[in-house]
């Protein structure tokens, strides 16, 4: 194998990313992809050198007024995505109308909106990898715009092994100090790492970044965030398959007997095969702690690829049979996998109901979409929406373009008539 990822075993929810990096170990190996190599040594002893010239960057940065921030980040990202560039636009009506929402928000609810730029991910490696650098670039002045005063625009980027595989061990180091600092950094292998460097970015583990995102926004500040949660394969695997399990288990009789669950599972010959072949392949993929990981896991790897015989929608179908799921609720469950997994932005749900939940509470969001375009190459920036959170279970939502337009509906009724629009 010519690359495998740092991915130790956790017993926690960690150990289903590795779901994900298996499936991308395979792909490298059949495509004979090289990646640099990165030693233990290096890991241990020369990243964290590097992570801390990153945390030092971050520390200057926020010294900085704000708009040197923005024209900071739009001069490295241009320089980036060159020889292309696409011209921001701040006189477009769309932007117009977004910073006329904003407004309203404001007048209306006595608090300034949190902005939440939401992108989309185009391909990461050939002709087209520029537009990932573009989109961001636009995302920033777009925030910046909406505002109208200056403003420190944060970024969620994924800062892990997995995520820098394709960068030097200086260069990962560097980013993962920075973005981990500076902007809101993910580390999605952080558990199991008893590196230096993880240590000094406490803050990027997956288990403490979500609190600050929505600390972040909860204070009215400004976020880009691409709406996948990385490139498509993961997002749909890591998010879609995941969500959508949470989903089907809420709607099972037996959603507070996994014991039942299990024992059902274990007569069905698909999970019975990818129990095997798990066990087989433990060296290579951790099998998490639960009834409810194995059933995400059994999922995730089915819908991967990951193990011969297995086939995404027979193990939906097995999962829903397991999980007494009444039979008329089957195939509209289906057709949502299957959505979320032809795609290439899951609905993402559940990071909707947080949303609502965890800043709307508290202040008005504001939905910026910016997503790119392959035919010509471009990004596009899209209606901006609103979102007040109205009670437990719903929400008031606003388009920029129709703001006299209020509706009521649930968090996730707002997630797919949003990203269908937007990301469809």
């Amino acid at each position: 194998m010519p690359y495998a990822h740092p991915s130790p075993r956790t017993g926690t929810a960690q150990d289903l990313l590795r779901v994900v990096t298996r499936a991308y170990e395979i792909e490298l190996e059949k495509n004979g992809l090289l990646l640099p190599e990165k030693t233990e040594t290096s890991r241990r002893w020369v990243e964290p050198f590097f992570r801390l010239m990153g945390i030092a960057a971050a520390m200057v940065m926020e010294t900085l007024p704000g708009d040197w921030n923005v024209a900071i980040h739009d001069r490295i990202y241009a320089m980036l995505s060159a020889p292309y560039s696409y011209a921001f636009e701040p006189s477009l009506a769309v932007v117009g109308r977004a910073h006329a929402l904003a407004q309203a928000l404001e007048k209306r609810t006595g608090r300034a909106p949190a902005l939440l730029a939401l992108l989309s991910h185009p391909p990461v490696t050939g002709e087209l990898e520029h537009l990932n650098f573009e989109l961001v670039r636009h995302a920033t002045h777009l925030m910046r715009s909406v505002r109208g005063h200056p403003c420190r625009p944060r970024l969620v980027a994924a800062t892990d092994p997995f995520a820098l595989d394709a960068t030097s061990i200086f260069g990962e180091g560097f980013y993962a100090g920075f973005v981990g600092t500076y902007h809101l950094g993910i580390d999605r292998l952080a558990l199991g790492r008893d590196h230096l460097g993880t240590a000094l970015t406490p803050q990027a583990s997956w288990t403490a970044m979500p609190r600050r995102l929505f600390r972040v926004l909860s204070r009215g500040g400004e976020v880009g965030l691409v709406l996948s949660g990385g490139i498509p394969s993961t997002g749909r695997v890591l998010y879609g398959v995941r969500d959508w399990a949470r989903r089907v288990r809420h709607e099972s009789p037996h959603s507070v007997d996994p014991n039942e669950v299990e024992a059902r599972l274990r007569a069905d010959p698909s999970f019975q095969l990818f129990f095997r072949l798990a066990r087989q392949a433990v060296e290579k993929i951790s099998m998490p702690n639960g009834t409810w990981r194995v059933f995400d896991a059994w999922l995730m790897a089915a819908c991967a690829g990951l193990f011969p015989g297995q086939d995404g929608e027979q193990a939906a179908v097995a999962a829903l049979s397991a999980l007494s799921i009444p039979t008329e609720r089957r195939e509209p469950l289906l057709e949502e996998l299957r959505r979320d997994l032809t795609h290439e932005t899951p609905t993402r749900r559940r990071l909707f109901r947080l949303l609502a939940n965890r800043v709307g509470r508290r202040r008005p969001l504001l939905f910026l979409p910016v997503v790119h375009r392959l035919a010509p190459p471009g990004i596009e920036i899209r209606e901006a929406w609103s979102m007040e959170t109205e009670n437990a279970r719903r929400v008031v939502t606003r388009r920029a373009d129709i703001p006299e337009k209020a509706e009521a509906m649930t968090a996730d009724e707002f997630a797919d008539r949003f990203v269908q629009e937007n990301f469809a």
